[in-house]
């Protein structure tokens, strides 16, 4: 399913997990939307669509927002949903012993 949600369950946009730029761009798009309509709602990183493309290691990340990554291994990370990363440098990122 390619439908993004917000926290409410509101249909608000779509990505079909091909290409994490066309997520980036859906994101921009629906939080201007609702900072327009003045909506309470949000996103949440972890209910976006094809959560299934993420890494094994990845799927309990929380060292920062993941909100997806394509099929080319490229993730879609920060809080703002403004940055890609390779999912090999989130991996790297999410090994390091944090103690």
């Amino acid at each position: 399913m390619d439908e993004i949600k917000t926290v409410s369950g509101a249909v608000v946009g779509a990505w079909n997990g091909d290409d994490v730029k066309v997520l980036m761009a859906e994101i921009a798009r629906i939080k201007q939307k609702l900072a327009q309509e003045r909506s309470t709602d949000t996103l949440d990183s972890r209910a976006m669509p094809h959560r299934e493309q993420l890494h094994q290691d990845l799927l309990q990340f929380k060292a920062y927002h993941l909100w997806g990554c394509d099929k080319q291994g490229q993730c879609l990370v920060g809080t703002g949903a403004n940055r890609i990363e390779s999912v090999s440098k989130v991996l790297s990122f999410s090994l390091v012993d944090h103690h």
